[in-house]
């Protein structure tokens, strides 16, 4: 019986004996890669295979999100930065101007006084105090009266070189008198002045016996932009003999009435008079002009 039992289990225990072993073996295999895969090659991280693989993946970043308040950079046109409005360019086509004031006139006290009256007026046009008074126009008289040298009127009394010298001291600002071979040339010159200062312009006329005060012109090109190419269609006046009737030039206009240049040419002429020569005036145009 004892023989015939040990026969039996033998098989058995080595069945038992080699399960034993194997499953020693496995255990020290798991063990091992477990091992080697916590230290992993020198110098490299601790953390698992599974993460380091991962890590390896490359990773799309993240798009940035539209700012609300942040104007996009890119494909915008940039913004001009301000400019100053464009400076207006010359009148092109018909000018008018015409310095005249309303209130301003006042008619010469005698029928000689016509500078006096002339000086008067262009006072009050520039102004800033208006005077119509006849005293006022007495006192001017003297004033021209004493700037008048026998070589300005032969025969004593008024002299345009006189008119000039007395505005200047009135406050009329600078003037000057001017000699012009042409009535042409004459009638630019006077509007030339007339626009750069805006002050008015004592003219000879009737032959240098007589003052008109122009104020204002047409022309069909602004002065200040073609000084040297422009066509005058005439002038505004004031005639201090008004309202007076001339004998020989007929009734005299209002103040600021405008003369077209056919009215200029037979009033406005070369100075001619009669108490002598004047060399360097005589059949030339005389005009007192600011500056």
């Amino acid at each position: 019986m004892t023989r015939r039992s040990g026969r039996r289990w033998r098989p058995l225990a080595g069945v038992v004996a080699y399960a034993w072993l194997c499953a020693i073996l496995a255990s020290a295999a798991w063990v091992a890669v477990g091992a080697v895969a916590a230290r992993g090659p020198a110098g490299s991280s601790s953390r698992s295979p599974m993460r380091s693989t991962l890590a390896l993946v490359p990773t799309p970043s993240a798009t940035a999100q539209p700012n609300p308040t942040e104007a996009p950079t890119v494909g915008v046109v940039p913004t001009p930065s301000a400019t100053l409005p464009p400076t207006p360019g010359p009148t092109v086509g018909p000018f008018e101007m015409d310095i005249y004031k309303d209130g301003t006139f006042v008619s010469q006290v005698t029928k000689y006084a016509c500078m006096a009256g002339a000086v008067q007026n262009m006072l009050n046009i520039m102004g800033p105090k208006v005077d119509t008074t006849a005293e006022r126009q007495v006192e001017i008289s003297k004033t021209i009266i004493a700037n008048t040298t026998p070589q300005d009127s032969l025969n004593g009394g008024y002299g345009p070189e006189g008119w000039a010298i007395t505005l200047t001291q009135l406050g009329g600002g600078n003037y000057k008198l001017l000699i012009d071979d042409s009535l042409d040339q004459a009638m630019h010159d006077a509007a030339s002045a007339l626009r750069k200062t805006r002050r008015p312009v004592g003219l000879l006329s009737w032959w240098g016996a007589h003052s008109w005060v122009m104020t204002g012109f047409r022309s069909d090109h602004d002065p200040r932009y073609y000084p040297t190419n422009y066509t005058l269609e005439g002038a505004f006046i004031v005639d201090p003999f008004y309202p007076r009737k001339s004998s020989i030039w007929g009734q005299t206009l209002g103040p600021d009435t405008f003369r077209d240049m056919a009215a200029m040419t037979h009033n406005y002429i070369g100075w001619k008079r009669p108490e002598g020569r004047y060399p360097g005036r005589d059949g030339k145009w005389l005009l007192v002009v600011p500056y």
